[in-house]
């Protein structure tokens, strides 16, 4: 049986954040529990593209744990400094969402919300207490993100076994490739985000993906166009940007490097690589001053 909700789950797993509200908006679903995940997919769209904002605007007074979960995520990527004040929730949500009409919903919010607070113990027991296919694929780009390539490869099987050819499958695979860093699984996962990009159209993330597999296999010039097409389609894509003043760097081109990393600044000061990059200045600046 064919998946209503597949163009809209496909445009937000590629990262086609505009494509994917659009679907969402034009469907008329009369199955509740459709209708639910379809608004939530919606939402995490406006999530991607930092409208945190919009999306606690119209959530906020809706009911429903699904909504209680969509408000603290967007809480949290807003302000990742408040984020243990903002767990604090969590808890409750997850209860409630276990007997409400999308309790996998819920554990995937839930689990998302622990990931992006860097509580990677409570993002993969959540993960793993439900049965959806993306609550495994997040589960495995938890393991990536602790540098558990052996375990995230045997939750892959799992993935595997139930759905390989589904694109948030094929993503995580690609993912496990990357991290595995050997040469042929790093082609691999190039011909993975080519293939994808091939068949739903070339995005941010798909090209991305492509650059790094390019800037491993030593060839930053072929990842610089690539990641200039990823630019010319959202100038303010953070991930093209981080990932262009490592190409710069590598280049020799210090000025384009430093011009990336204060677009970075600007437009997503509490980007991960953004925090990482003010606390080693810190501690230079802390150095040197007690070495002067």
């Amino acid at each position: 049986m064919a998946d209503p909700l597949f163009s809209v789950k496909t445009a937000f797993y590629i990262g086609a954040y505009r494509q994917c509200v659009k679907e969402a908006q034009k469907l008329q679903l009369g199955d509740q529990a459709l209708a639910l995940e379809c608004d939530v997919l919606m939402y995490r769209a406006y999530l991607a593209e930092g409208k945190f904002n919009l999306v606690i605007g119209e959530t906020e007074s809706r009911h429903g744990p699904e909504f209680r979960a969509l408000v603290i995520l967007a809480k949290i990527l807003q302000s990742p400094a408040d984020k243990d004040s903002i767990c604090a929730e969590v808890g409750n949500v997850l209860n409630e969402g276990a007997v409400s009409v999308c309790p996998d919903l819920v554990a995937l919010l839930c689990a998302n919300i622990y990931l992006s607070a860097g509580d990677y113990d409570n993002a993969l027991r959540v993960a793993n207490s439900c049965g959806s296919l993306e609550c495994s694929a997040l589960a495995l780009q938890t393991l990536l993100q602790i540098n558990r390539v052996d375990m995230a490869t045997k939750e892959f099987k799992k993935i595997q076994e139930r759905d390989e050819d589904a694109t948030v499958s094929q993503l995580a695979f690609a993912a496990l490739n990357v991290s595995i860093g050997e040469a042929k699984s790093v082609q691999t996962a190039f011909y993975i985000y080519q293939e994808l990009a091939d068949k739903f159209g070339p995005t941010p993330i798909l090209l991305n993906g492509q650059a790094v597999c390019l800037l491993m296999q030593n060839k930053p010039e072929q990842a610089e166009d690539i990641l200039q097409k990823a630019l010319d389609k959202d100038s303010g894509h953070p991930e093209t940007l981080v990932n262009l003043s490592i190409v710069s760097q590598i280049l020799g081109a210090k000025e384009s490097a430093r011009r990336y990393i204060n677009q970075l600044r600007d437009a997503h000061p509490t980007h991960p690589h953004v925090v990482r990059l003010a606390d080693k200045e810190k501690l230079f600046d802390e150095l040197a001053t007690a070495r002067s």
